[in-house]
């Protein structure tokens, strides 16, 4: 399968640490198309949960160009970009499919809760510390509900958030 030259590619560009942001918006500046995969998380900062959204390659970024129409050289120099990724000193074309495929995907996903419910979990401090406990439900947005088997039945139990890690 040959495909003209002529055709504008995806490529791949690695960003310098945590400017993703930053080399998407110099390079869209620069009138290139670009697409940096986000996704929701759900993290513990400051001992409240909260959603935010980071990308989900860290330190990469897709670039779409062409071999004759676009100058590669600005690429190099733009703020936030480390350099583009090559394979034997040629930038390697990434499938159509494999970006499609990636927005489709990440178009239905939602941002994933810190825990599920029946999810084995364990306590990491406290007086509780080091037993293994069910999460139950989030109760509020720093504390959590567990399950906790004492005495050989289960009881309810409020931790804080950031005091419960996955089991596994």
């Amino acid at each position: 399968m040959t495909e003209s030259s002529a055709t504008a590619r995806w490529y791949l560009v690695q960003c310098k640490p945590r400017q993703e942001v930053r080399a998407e918006q110099n390079l869209r500046n620069q009138l290139f198309p670009c697409y940096c995969p986000q996704h929701t998380v759900e993290k513990i900062r400051q001992g409240k949960r909260t959603v935010i959204q980071q990308p989900l390659f860290p330190g990469y970024l897709f670039i779409n160009l062409c071999r004759i129409n676009d100058s590669w050289h600005s690429i190099r120099s733009t703020r936030g970009v480390l350099r583009m990724v090559t394979f034997a000193d040629q930038p390697l074309a990434v499938p159509d499919g494999i970006i499609e495929d990636l927005r489709a995907r990440l178009a239905t996903v939602e941002g994933k809760p810190l825990f599920q419910k029946g999810e084995p979990v364990t306590i990491i401090q406290g007086p509780f510390k080091d037993l293994d406990a069910v999460f139950c439900k989030a109760d509020g947005e720093e504390r959590a509900i567990v399950l906790l088997n004492l005495l050989h039945r289960q009881q309810e139990l409020r931790v804080p958030l950031k005091a419960l890690k996955a089991s596994g």
